[in-house]
């Protein structure tokens, strides 16, 4: 009887256990926090933020263009203004933490210390186990990249946010944080002879999603799920806003809401951004799931 238990135990195993290592991000950051003075670059390619670490590529996707031509290419009307009113509240000095702004308060025009970005298209996060901490989750990959022929508005992945430094994830569940859609992913190039503090931290421009409640009810009574509808200024624009790119704390997997009937339009590569209604699934990673759950 404990032979074929055990044979059950190895084939089970033999399915779900990953094919690959699974690396080890908070490692990798601290290699690079102690490494020796000039020996890496900075920002560091890889760094930790509570139980969540980050990693970009050591070369960054777009090495210098000018922040209108971003604008251009990612679509992104505000983005200067976005970027003004974030050094506005980050002042003299480089902050720890930022929260949503309800109304732009510099113009498309807005001045700006720096003329040029370096652009990265995706970052990579991990997270340790909610149970234990010892114990290192899967790695997710979360895009911001530009339309191209096939991704005709882009190819971008939604994110939990964190907006209030007094609640962390994931032990405060959606308490305190926010759902993103995560549409660039940046660093200013500081202008020759001139080092800006701004310079040394990765940054992101995101989109909010509002959480609708159902009827009394904080989730989807049917699924489960928080339902989610793209969060607007009174302009109606989407409420964008920049953000240390260490504030984002996971990975968040978004469905389409159809309701009765599915818009025909819609594809795998147009539903993210054409889609009026989300729900946010949890049961994608167990680890969500205990997040949002317990």
């Amino acid at each position: 009887m404990e032979d074929s238990e055990e044979d059950a135990a190895a084939v089970l195993n033999d399915i779900w256990s990953p094919r690959r290592p699974v690396p080890n991000f908070f490692a990798a950051a601290e290699r690079l926090r102690t490494a020796l003075p000039g020996s890496v670059p900075h920002p560091t390619r890889a760094f930790t933020s509570g139980a969540t670490a980050l990693r970009v590529n050591y070369t960054p996707a777009i090495k210098s263009i000018s922040i209108d031509k971003v604008a251009e290419l990612f679509n992104l009307p505000d983005l200067r203004g976005a970027l003004a009113d974030y050094l506005d509240r980050e002042g003299a000095h480089a902050q720890n933490f930022h929260s949503f702004g309800r109304q732009r308060r510099s113009p498309p025009d807005a001045h700006l210390p720096f003329r040029d970005l370096q652009i990265w298209y995706k970052v990579r996060l991990q997270q340790k186990s909610y149970h234990d901490s010892s114990s290192l989750g899967p790695v997710f990959t979360i895009n911001a990249r530009p339309p191209d022929r096939t991704w005709e508005y882009g190819r971008h992945d939604a994110a939990i946010l964190q907006v209030d430094a007094h609640h962390e994830w994931p032990s405060s569940g959606l308490v305190g944080h926010a759902v993103v859609d995560v549409r660039l992913i940046m660093c200013p190039v500081s202008p020759k002879g001139i080092r800006l503090v701004w310079s040394d931290r990765f940054l992101v421009y995101v989109q909010r999603f509002d959480i609708v409640s159902q009827r009394q009810a904080s989730v989807d009574r049917t699924t489960g799920l928080h339902v989610l509808n793209r969060a607007t200024r009174a302009s109606g624009e989407f409420l964008g806003d920049i953000f240390p790119l260490d504030q984002i704390k996971s990975y968040a997997h978004l469905v389409p809401r159809f309701g009765e009937t599915a818009d025909i339009r819609l594809t795998s590569t147009n539903s993210f951004h054409s889609a009026r209604s989300f729900l946010l699934n949890k049961y994608f990673d167990k680890d969500f799931y205990y997040a949002l759950s317990l």
